[in-house]
């Protein structure tokens, strides 16, 4: 039975299998019976996670792309970035077990892939990587998909998959945190892309998306309806979430 709080209604889920996808990527897998009746997910929606406080606290809410859905059991796939962090939602990852019992909330609106566009281009940092997967696992076969995403190394690089033509363009971050080296920014101006005629995710740091976002509306001339963003988290405001 779902419970009230944080102005949502939460869902008790168990925790099913944790697994590192890449050395800074961890795939905790959820299931309740209440998942089963979701409805379609769309790309890049997102559920609310309520991570227990370790002194009784003020628990913490976070949202997480869904990464995949099975409705048959009920299954919730979150990807979650390991970045060495020391509140709730960094520690509950870290120490994720089989059989634990963590609440969810949602799900959050996802990404509208319109079936008149051609071409997309998905642009982000490492946090935003599960979402770009998502929308390019979605994407049409007749369409193709540039790629500027930037992870920490090339042990982060993902294979994605999709049924479109990808052009996938890797930054590495090194000892930066991804989204803050300025290298989106670079790469997002120096690409060779039609990006008045394209679809476009954007999304991850908020100074970064927010530098990106100006550079496609008024340098590029980017109609607003064409970009979606989104900043998933701010440099020095671990509080900060873009989805609330």
């Amino acid at each position: 039975m779902s419970t009230r709080g944080h102005d949502r209604a939460l869902t008790p889920a168990g925790v099913v299998a944790v697994h590192d996808v890449t050395p800074h990527m961890r795939r905790i897998s959820v299931v309740a019976p209440e998942f089963r009746n979701l409805g379609p997910i769309k790309p890049a929606q997102w559920m609310k996670v309520i991570f227990p406080s370790a002194d009784n606290g003020k628990p913490a809410a976070r949202g997480y792309t869904i990464r995949a859905y099975d409705p048959v059991i009920g299954r919730i796939d979150l990807d979650f970035t390991l970045h060495g962090g020391t509140g709730p939602a960094a520690s509950w990852v870290r120490h994720a077990q089989v059989g634990e019992i963590i609440q969810l909330a949602g799900p959050g609106p996802g990404y509208d892939i319109d079936p008149r566009v051609d071409n997309h281009i998905l642009i982000g940092d490492m946090t935003a990587l599960p979402a770009i997967a998502a929308v390019a696992a979605a994407l049409p076969a007749t369409t193709r998909a540039a790629i500027i995403v930037e992870v920490i190394d090339a042990r982060d690089e993902q294979p994605l998959d999709s049924a479109a033509t990808l052009d996938v363009h890797w930054l590495h971050s090194g000892a930066e945190a991804p989204g803050t080296t300025g290298q989106i920014e670079l790469a997002v101006q120096g690409a060779g892309l039609d990006y008045r005629k394209s679809q476009i995710l954007l999304a991850g740091e908020a100074f970064m998306v927010r530098s990106v976002l100006t550079h496609l509306l008024v340098d590029r001339g980017v109609p607003q309806t064409s970009i979606q963003s989104k900043g998933y988290w701010k440099k020095g405001t671990p509080a900060y979430r873009g989805d609330d």
